[in-house]
């Protein structure tokens, strides 16, 4: 996450540079194809304006995006309430393909509620002043979005305590009057 005084750490300058690519494969029409999106990154892993060659984490976030794009890009349409994502700046867009591809495929290693908290640190550097706010509310929908699809998935028929303690009688025998005189 980004420091007070907004310096990033190698992982946020990762995200960032990828979210840069995202932005140029953008600005080239070059997106919404996955192997000119992979190109465009080859090309940058050996050509760079940037002072340090791409971070190894850039190079698998674009990869990410460029396999997941249509699954990434539906998800934002659901949840960019007014616009969609064909009105959002670009540079907004980046970022939010960037943190939506971390929640959907790397939440294991990065947890949603930091993904959302990268993406805005991010945007507040590189964008407008209603961009961190907006950003936040989109991921924060797509995650509870994210959220309610695992739970649904989740067995609901036993919980973990039933399926590791033996099933046993419990006395249901009980005085109601003696229990409610207690309170």
């Amino acid at each position: 996450m980004a420091h007070d005084r907004g310096r990033f750490t190698s992982r946020t300058k990762a995200r960032k540079r990828a979210a840069e690519v995202l932005y140029e494969a953008d600005q080239k029409r070059v997106v919404a194809s996955p192997s000119d999106l992979l190109s465009l990154l080859e090309e940058r892993k050996e050509f760079t304006s940037a002072p340090s060659p791409l971070p190894a984490y850039s190079v698998e976030i674009i990869e990410g995006v460029a396999s997941a794009l249509p699954q990434v890009d539906d998800l934002l349409d659901q949840h960019a309430k007014g616009a969609g994502i064909d009105r959002l700046p670009a540079v907004d867009l980046a970022v939010l393909r960037v943190a939506v591809w971390e929640m959907l495929h790397n939440s294991e290693e990065v947890p949603r509620i930091t993904a959302i908290d990268e993406a805005v640190s991010v945007v507040k550097q590189i964008s407008t002043d209603a961009s961190p706010a907006y950003v936040n509310a989109v991921l924060d929908a797509v995650r509870l979005h994210l959220d309610r699809d695992e739970a649904a998935t989740a067995s609901p028929a036993t919980s973990d305590f039933e399926e590791k303690t033996p099933k046993q009688e419990v006395e249901t025998e009980f005085d109601l009057d003696e229990l409610l005189d207690e309170y």
